[in-house]
C-alpha cells in the first residue's frame, strides 16, 4: 500500500504541475506565443500559425531560459513579452537557440523564396535563378545569427553581398 500511495502521489504532481516546467515558464511560452502570432496578424513576420508561434517559444524558453530572456529585456518579470523592446545583443549560442527554433519550426526558407520571387518582380530569369541559388539555408542562418547577435551590420553584408552580385550583372556567380 505504501508504495501505491507513493505511485499516486508522483502521478498527481505531474498531473497538477504539468510536464511543461514552472509556472514563470509557462507564462513566458504563453506570452511569447501570443505575441508571435499578434505579429504574424500584422504581418511583421514569416508566416507563422499558432503551432509554429508556440514550437518557437518553447524552444526560447527552453534553450535560452527565463532568466536570459528577461536579461535581454525581451520578457519582463512577469514573464510578459516586452512589446517595445530593441534588438538586442545575445549571446551567440543563444541566437543559434533562436534561429534554430525559427528553422525547426516553419518553414524559412519557402516563405522567403516567396518574398524575393514577389520582391523582384520583371527581373531577368538570369538574375532571379541566381537570386534563388544565392539565397542558402546556411546564409540565412548565419545572417541571422549574426542579426541576433546585435550585429546588424554583418548580418545584412553577409545576406546582401551575394544578392548584390546577383542584380549586379554576376548573375552567373552567386557566390561572389
Amino acid at each position: 500500500m505504501k508504495r501505491t500511495a507513493l505511485a499516486a502521489a508522483l502521478a498527481s504532481a505531474l498531473v497538477l504541475g504539468g510536464c511543461g516546467g514552472t509556472d514563470e515558464e509557462d507564462r513566458a511560452r504563453e506570452s511569447i506565443s501570443t505575441y508571435l502570432v499578434e505579429q504574424q496578424a500584422e504581418g511583421q513576420m514569416v508566416r507563422l500559425d499558432e503551432e509554429g508561434a508556440d514550437c518557437i517559444a518553447g524552444a526560447m524558453v527552453d534553450g535560452i531560459g527565463v532568466d536570459q530572456l528577461q536579461e535581454y529585456g525581451l520578457i519582463d518579470e512577469d514573464g510578459e513579452v516586452v512589446e517595445d523592446a530593441r534588438t538586442t545583443e545575445m549571446e551567440r549560442g543563444d541566437a543559434e537557440v533562436m534561429v534554430d527554433a525559427v528553422f525547426d519550426c516553419t518553414d524559412v526558407m519557402a516563405t522567403m523564396q516567396e518574398e524575393l520571387a514577389t520582391a523582384m518582380g520583371a527581373q531577368s530569369a538570369e538574375v532571379r535563378e541566381c537570386l534563388a541559388n544565392a539565397l542558402t539555408e546556411d546564409l540565412v542562418r548565419e545572417s541571422l545569427v549574426e542579426n541576433f547577435s546585435g550585429n546588424e551590420q554583418a548580418a545584412q553584408e553577409k545576406l546582401m553581398g551575394p544578392l548584390a552580385a546577383c542584380m549586379g550583372g554576376g548573375a552567373d556567380r552567386p557566390d561572389s
